[in-house]
């Protein structure tokens, strides 16, 4: 089920978080300031679990007008077609006419995603990451 963020599911978001980008793993302040600006388009998929509790087993944020901030799902529920649905949120939302996000270079497993999806590359970003470029992908309103 795909639902809106709430302050609660933060711990969880967290450690979905570290284990997707160790690299440059955003910290709680990153995240209460997405809330605070895209707090419309910040989204949890989730789960219940055995003893009925709920899970978050990804999220993603993105700004209204189709720019994906930030996507990730927990390791443990990956290849599952989380992110596929995810995204499809992002581009089945009436006001976007096109969907974008910045890729790093050496993140060919997101790159598959993407292109998976209908994305192209259409330039590179050169340091977007401090120590390495990214490209920036973009997909129309269709998947």
């Amino acid at each position: 089920m795909i639902r809106p963020f709430s302050l609660s599911d933060l711990n969880q978001i967290l450690q979905i978080e570290l284990r997707s980008f160790p690299k440059s793993p955003y910290d709680w302040i990153t995240f209460m300031n997405l809330y605070s600006q895209y707090h419309d388009t910040f989204l949890v998929y989730t789960k219940k679990t055995e003893d009925g509790n709920e899970e978050i087993c990804g999220y993603i944020i993105y700004s209204p007008d189709g720019h994906i901030i930030s996507i990730a799902v927990h390791p443990n529920y990956r290849r599952r077609g989380i992110g596929t649905e995810l995204i499809k949120k992002v581009i089945s939302s009436p006001r976007i006419k096109k969907a974008w996000a910045e890729v790093r270079r050496s993140n060919s497993i997101a790159q598959a995603f993407y292109l998976k999806l209908g994305f192209k590359i259409k330039g590179i970003i050169p340091n977007y990451y401090g120590d390495e470029d990214a490209f920036l992908i973009e997909c129309g309103s269709k998947i």
